[in-house]
């Protein structure tokens, strides 16, 4: 009796043991296991998603500080929106290709840019905030900022592995290449 007790037991054990394996297994992608390092997929939506968020919270800082000129006040609230839906879109994408929405804080280092080549230092909300004239301040913190994500966009057209990635970048590399020629006119940062 304690002889067919202790195989029981053993054999629930084993059996507790394997599907804890299997589930384990089971949100692991097959092109990238968690021991391995992200894909550039994965560590461009990881770099990129703070990175629009980051946009997202100075165009909205800017409309709220009061921009002067009717242009950037426009262009403060296409940003905002656009890069929201990016946002969106780069969350979804990588809960279907990777099984979760959750940005690693230190994937996007993968990608082999430092922050200040991303456009992610030296600049942000507190320049606006503070700044005498908002129009100029936003200008001369978008501007980096937006060279930032076309610099991540150019390498994500020659590493990304998927073709939705690479249309994305397509479409940050022209919309924010046009938004810096805009907000040059109101920079004093030289070009």
């Amino acid at each position: 009796m304690a002889r067919k007790r202790a195989e029981r037991i053993c054999m629930l054990a084993a059996a507790v043991f394997c599907g804890v394996g299997i589930a384990a297994c089971a949100g692991e992608s097959s092109k990238e296991s968690r021991s391995a390092a992200p894909t550039f997929d994965r560590a461009f939506i990881d770099a990129m998603v703070p990175h629009h968020e980051a946009a997202v919270e100075m165009a909205d800082a800017a409309r709220k500080e009061g921009l002067r000129q009717p242009v950037l006040a426009r262009l403060a609230r296409a940003i905002a929106r656009s890069q929201q839906r990016e946002i969106e879109k780069m969350r979804a994408w990588r809960e279907k290709w990777y099984g979760s929405t959750v940005i690693d804080p230190n994937g996007g280092s993968a990608i082999g840019l430092t922050p200040a080549e991303m456009g992610m230092s030296g600049h942000g909300t507190h320049q606006i905030m503070s700044g005498t004239d908002v129009d100029r301040a936003f200008a001369d913190a978008m501007i980096p900022h937006h060279e930032g994500a076309v610099k991540m966009a150019k390498l994500a057209l020659r590493k990304a592995e998927h073709g939705e990635l690479i249309e994305l970048s397509t479409h940050i590399i022209a919309s924010q290449s046009a938004e810096i020629r805009i907000l040059r006119r109101f920079s004093r940062k030289p070009r």
